[in-house]
């Protein structure tokens, strides 16, 4: 098993994200008669074109020919850092065990060590394998890692990294399917980390994409 810079330490967050039964509901689902669900499908997200800053993931994405299902969530993450990017963030998570190296699938830049805006796509990505960019195995396995560039407890974002991040969701939702849920590190584990930091805007991503 690949050793990680983010060590398993339990399942909070996949928990949550996952949706497993409490007690009590597993209590009522053993006493109440089986019902066939009714879920109403999220509407299709529909991108304005011409793509400014997600044109290559697009096109990369729709060759590899993802299943739906394959890819439950879209996780959030800011770097810590206001330096950096894909490549040096390889190198780092390399030295710390990760044999795959870079924990996320995508990086954008903040316009110091790449473009501002530029979507930089990992090789767990084009490889399509897990994650290692939150402590559960479980959800790296389903969770797709986006990472900003910045320390988002000091700072915000610039525009363009957010205008990038949008389009970015967008894109993936638009190819692997409108229920693919974005939440931020700190959601997905609670209590041990504030990532992506308080002047991260998870309320206006969710806006556009809840």
């Amino acid at each position: 098993m690949e050793r990680r810079a983010f060590l398993s330490q339990g399942l909070v967050g996949a928990a949550v994200l996952l949706g497993p039964l409490t007690h009590a509901t597993a209590a009522a689902a053993a006493t109440t008669p089986a019902r066939r669900p009714t879920r109403t499908e999220p509407p299709a997200v529909r991108l304005k074109r011409p793509l400014r800053y997600a044109a290559t993931v697009h096109e990369v994405t729709r060759r590899l020919r993802i299943p739906r299902g394959r890819w439950h969530c879209m996780i959030c993450h800011h770097s810590g850092l206001n330096t950096g990017n894909a490549t040096t963030y390889d190198r780092a998570h390399r030295r710390r065990g990760m044999e795959n190296g870079l924990a996320y699938h995508f990086v954008i830049g903040n316009g110091v060590d790449s473009r501002d805006g530029h979507i930089e796509i990992g090789q767990r990505w084009l490889r399509q394998i897990n994650g290692g960019h939150v402590q559960s195995e479980q959800l790296n396995e389903v969770a797709i890692g986006l990472c900003l560039v910045g320390n988002f407890e000091q700072t915000r974002p610039t525009p363009r990294q957010l205008a990038a991040t949008l389009e970015l969701i967008g894109c993936l939702r638009e190819l692997l399917g409108p229920r693919l849920r974005l939440v931020s590190h700190t959601e997905a584990h609670p209590g041990h980390t504030r990532c992506p930091g308080r002047y991260f805007p998870m309320d206006h991503l969710r806006q556009f994409y809840g």
